[in-house]
């Protein structure tokens, strides 16, 4: 198996040296070689294979699509293709710091006026310029080389979610096979070699929320999940913070689960009195930052501005029509694949938007069994087993996180929390019985083909 996968991917990297060059055909198989090392060696037992396995199937899936994407690019004469931030901000402002000459040079730049509760991605420059002066070694394509940073990541990216569907007690074989349909299938594959930072906060999120599973209270765990908390404020703040949410989730569940409960009891009391310290003295700071971040994202979107302005306008129940009407999103779903549905160009909108055409899909399906699961008591009762005291903490943060964005069309800034709900469907499509399987997927493939004629009728 494995000997087959490396010599479909030199195939592939003869492809990437026609289209691209050598030289950072050489540089993908480093940074292969590195994750393979890494994907090894973090894990233990029967994992690291299955690990292994993961790493090279995604790696392998993702280049593809980066490969096919910088030809689709470079044939039609654009200088980015997909997100206009990667040219007009991540791609310049990466070159600027490599432009500095020495990585070192590049960090004191970076980090020179770092403030905490600044808008700016430390984080995502220190790791993009570490890459690039890499790059630079090999004499790699600056885009593609920068998007093969993204990529190797994305592979970690599913083997947290296939390390989360374990810990929810799903047998490794199912639990391999649903990893790979959430990676390829999701919207995740979309964002899987994109130059933008959702695919290293998806990663420091999954981390995280994986730490809360674990049964047994340590000061270790704990200060790995502040450790990622603080990390991911690095990349996107206001993320971040939402993710201290994480550390009384996993207090709440080793206090019940603990053999010294009366400790992890007064450290928890502990902790959770000082958080709410410091967050009453940084109040001011922290609703100042969330206001300015939802106002920057709810005027960027030029899809779907006026369904979400009406339904934010209805009080509770719109923001929950939001949260369905943006896990839809393309409406309908071939809507991204040619120039005319959008305002940004053909840069943006053009064919190699396929895969959200089928994360749009996949969404839809995740949604009704969901929304089953919430509305049939018979389903609940079913699943009520499977789902872990730690997955209904998360299940419960998720909404919450979901709701805070409801106003946002950006799947790309929601992608941790639907895995969660990825997750919660394949418990439920599990535990229920093969008729009413059906019942559900028939109202999947109605509901889904009325959703995209009201998208046509509409344009939605």
């Amino acid at each position: 198996m494995i000997i087959l996968f490396f010599i479909v991917f030199i195939f592939v990297s003869l492809f990437g040296a026609l289209i691209v060059d050598f030289q950072t055909m050489l540089y993908m198989w480093f940074v292969l070689l590195l994750g393979n090392i890494l994907s090894y060696v973090l894990n233990k037992g029967e994992a690291k294979i299955k690990s292994v396995k993961i790493y090279n199937i995604l790696f392998f899936s993702g280049a593809i699509y980066m490969l096919m994407c910088y030809s689709f690019m470079t044939d039609n004469g654009y200088d980015y293709l997909l997100a206009p931030d990667i040219k007009g901000y991540f791609l310049p402002w990466t070159q600027e710091y490599i432009d500095t000459g020495t990585y070192w040079n590049a960090l004191n730049k970076i980090w020179h006026d770092y403030n905490f509760f600044s808008r700016f991605h430390t984080g995502y420059f220190t790791y993009a310029t570490l890459f690039g002066f890499i790059g630079e070694i090999f004499n790699a394509n600056f885009y593609v080389g920068q998007q093969i940073s993204v990529l190797f990541l994305y592979p970690f990216v599913g083997i947290m979610v296939y390390k989360l569907l374990q810990v929810n007690d799903f047998k490794d074989y199912k639990a391999f096979r649903y990893t790979l349909i959430i990676s390829l299938v999701s919207i995740i594959f979309f964002f899987s070699s994109q130059v933008l930072r959702d695919i290293h906060i998806l990663l420091l999120f999954l981390i995280g929320i994986y730490l809360t599973f674990k049964k047994e209270f340590s000061f270790f765990n704990l200060f790995k999940i502040v450790f990622i908390i603080y990390i991911n404020t690095l990349f996107r703040i206001e993320t971040g913070l939402f993710l201290i949410l994480l550390i009384p989730a996993y207090l709440l569940h080793t206090i019940q689960t603990s053999k010294y409960r009366n400790l992890v009891l007064g450290i928890s009391f502990t902790i959770i009195t000082f958080m709410f310290i410091l967050f009453s003295f940084y109040y001011y700071q922290i609703k100042l930052l969330f206001e300015i971040n939802q106002e920057i994202y709810a005027d960027g979107i030029d899809t779907g501005r006026g369904v979400i302005a009406i339904l934010q306008s209805i009080p509770i129940a719109g923001d929950f029509a939001s949260i369905i009407y943006n896990a839809a999103q393309p409406l309908p779903f071939w809507a991204r694949l040619q120039s005319s549905s959008g305002g940004m160009g053909p840069e943006v909108y053009n064919i190699m938007n396929f895969p959200r055409s089928f994360a749009a899909l996949f969404n839809w399906i995740v949604v009704i069994y969901v929304l089953a699961w919430v509305f049939i008591r018979k389903i609940r009762r079913k699943t009520k087993k499977a789902i872990s005291k730690p997955m209904s903490y998360q299940l419960w943060i998720g909404l919450i996180f979901l709701f805070m964005q409801a106003a946002v069309v950006a799947q790309r800034r929601l992608m941790a929390y639907y895995v969660i709900y990825y997750i919660l469907f394949f418990i439920i499509y599990n535990m229920i019985g093969k008729q009413e399987r059906k019942y559900i997927s028939a109202v999947v493939i109605f509901s889904f083909v009325f959703l995209q004629l009201v998208g046509v009728l509409y344009k939605i």
